[in-house]
């Protein structure tokens, strides 16, 4: 008999808290109580981060069970980076930071970056609908604006459950490719899951019908777009948008997954290898290949005002909340913290996961990848703990809670790529 995954949620926030707490109590300087009772601490500024640290830190996770791990953190003292583990299980090439990998739904700022320059430069604006741009690809387009699609207001149906399930099942289905239209269409048909606009549920199928309008307002593709406004003008010399092409451009990482089972991933499967498939269905939701520098790149330029004027870098990051602290921007999520805010986005795809988040002003960043999707709940719980105690290190000192602090950081990983990917597949089966 195989085990399922299960995940509970507030097991996240638990294990954060806990871990921030051991983690900030050696440093404290001192501490206060605030009249409501909670622990307040005046947490040092942040300390140039050992290379060893980070390369332990790494080893927790390779030693509860994925193949690899990798992480970058610049700070004001300079660039720190590690690895653990292997690249390739098969000839033993080890991890190494700088290897490409997909990053999956990290292709989502990048998207919402391509949309919001053409706000800027008038072709588009945010209350546009999608029946204005893409007449008759939803019954209902006509109450669906671009912010919507972008903070993930709009109610339009996740669409991946088919996709996922037919790359897992059959080689056809690694191979299959999918046009962006045709992934639109197979929630088409399904009402909305609530009103436009009341409230927040993370579904890619928003991030293709952005990708979409990209493509109708200026008649090129998105990965042309992609390309020309942030790839070229940075000098992301190892992103890439490689729709219908099977392998990972550059030097690479192989990615990794269990199996998926009738309730989930099967926890006592084999690793399958996951490096070579049809990326289409994941198109403007999680389509681009990177790696840790360039992302880092990619954010310190965002938000830092190169890429976006004030006035729509700070529409990008107001936000819808989500739950104990965190919040979902235009493409962004927002962690607003006691210690500080960070920004960023998380990712999982068959093969990888990844979080990239930084303080607002960019100076301080950190980026972890795993090349392993469906993982074990010991593999999960320590890449949990090594998220949230870097995070830590970098949030600004001063007075702040920092038990409140990480189970902020738990969240964000707690409701990951993985754990949406299961929610939709348990919410999909429950309906069936």
């Amino acid at each position: 008999m195989t085990r399922q995954a299960r995940r509970t949620p507030s097991a996240w926030i638990i294990v954060a808290m806990a871990v921030g707490a051991l983690l900030v109590a050696p440093t404290q300087a001192g501490a206060t109580t605030t009249p409501s009772g909670h622990q307040m601490a005046v947490v040092p500024a942040p300390q140039r981060i050992d290379p060893g640290e980070l390369r332990r830190l790494l080893d927790q996770i390779v030693a509860a069970g994925a193949p690899g791990a990798a992480a970058l953190v610049r700070d004001e003292h300079g660039v720190q980076q590690a690895a653990s583990g292997l690249a390739d299980l098969r000839t033993g090439r080890p991890m190494r930071p700088k290897l490409n990998y997909r990053i999956a739904s990290v292709t989502k700022p990048f998207v919402a970056t391509v949309v919001l320059q053409q706000v800027a430069e008038g072709r588009l604006s945010l209350s546009d609908t999608v029946e204005r741009w893409l007449p008759g690809i939803l019954p209902y387009g006509g109450q669906v604006s671009i912010r919507q699609l972008l903070n993930n207001t709009s109610g339009v149906p996740e669409y991946l459950l088919v996709p996922l399930l037919e790359l897992y099942e059959s080689k056809q289905g690694r191979f299959r490719s999918w046009t962006p239209r045709e992934l639109v269409a197979l929630v088409a048909g399904q009402s909305p899951l609530f009103p436009p606009g009341t409230t927040y549920s993370y579904s890619n199928t928003n991030y293709v019908l952005a990708g979409l309008i990209v493509e109708a307002a200026t008649g090129r593709t998105l990965g042309q777009e992609l390309k020309r406004r942030i790839i070229r003008p940075l000098g992301l010399r190892d992103t890439f948008f490689p729709v219908n092409r099977p392998d990972i451009p550059g030097r690479n990482a192989r990615g990794y997954s269990l199996p998926l089972g009738d309730q989930g991933p099967v926890l006592d499967g084999p690793l399958l290898d996951f490096t070579v498939y049809n990326p289409s269905l994941a198109w403007a939701a999680g389509n681009l290949v990177s790696d840790l520098a360039d992302l880092q790149r990619f954010f310190r330029a965002l938000l830092d005002g190169r890429l976006l004027p004030p006035e729509l870098l700070a529409e990008m990051t107001t936000t819808v909340p989500i739950g104990q602290g965190a919040g979902y921007g235009l493409g962004l999520l927002v962690l607003e913290t006691p210690c500080g805010r960070l920004i960023g986005h998380d990712g999982g795809i068959p093969g990888f996961i990844t979080i990239v988040l930084s303080t607002q002003d960019g100076r301080r960043q950190f980026g972890i990848m795993v090349n392993q999707f469906f993982t074990t709940p010991a593999v999960d719980q320590a890449y949990g703990q090594v998220v949230v105690e870097i995070a830590m290190g970098l949030l600004e000192g001063g007075l702040c809670d920092p038990a409140a602090s990480s189970a902020s950081l738990g969240t964000a990983v707690q409701a990951g790529e993985p754990a949406r990917t299961q929610q939709t597949l348990a919410q999909a089966r429950a309906a069936a």
